[in-house]
């Protein structure tokens, strides 16, 4: 099934998943809604995921309405009666949050790839291998 998602609930949920945190806004106001259902959309399981998720939550109208306690309570009923969706759903929403050059910036986080500029190695230590260089070889040559 695919439905309209209601941007709104979906923001309003997702700052719940991710609040704000001082001067860093919650998922929801960093304007993570519109990709998250693109992302989701990507892949009928992450879309699945989504519309179960977004149909299972009160109407935008009612999720809103409630207050922060009551919000967390209608996600927790959510993940209790759909564990494997709301899983997934937090997989994606977790994996674009953290892609977030403001969510770098706030761990302090280079987000460089690792190699060949990142990560800088050791000089590689052949006395590492002594032990296994002394072992009698155990296999047949061939």
């Amino acid at each position: 099934m695919t439905l309209d998602i209601d941007t709104g609930l979906l923001a309003a949920a997702l700052d719940r998943i991710i609040p704000p945190v001082d001067d860093l806004p919650g998922a929801g106001a960093m304007g993570l809604a519109e990709e998250v259902i693109a992302r989701s959309r990507a892949d009928f399981r992450f879309s699945d995921a989504l519309d179960t998720v977004v149909n299972a939550l009160p109407s935008p109208n009612a999720f809103t309405a409630l207050d922060g306690e009551g919000q967390d309570g209608a996600i927790r009923a959510l993940e209790s009666s759909h564990p494997d969706d709301f899983n997934l759903w937090l997989d994606v929403v977790y994996t674009i949050y953290y892609m977030q050059p403001a969510v770098h910036r706030r761990m302090n986080w280079h987000g460089r790839s690792p190699q060949p500029e990142g990560n800088v190695m050791p000089p590689w230590d052949e006395s590492v291998l002594g032990v296994t260089r002394q072992r009698e070889p155990f296999w047949r040559k061939a």
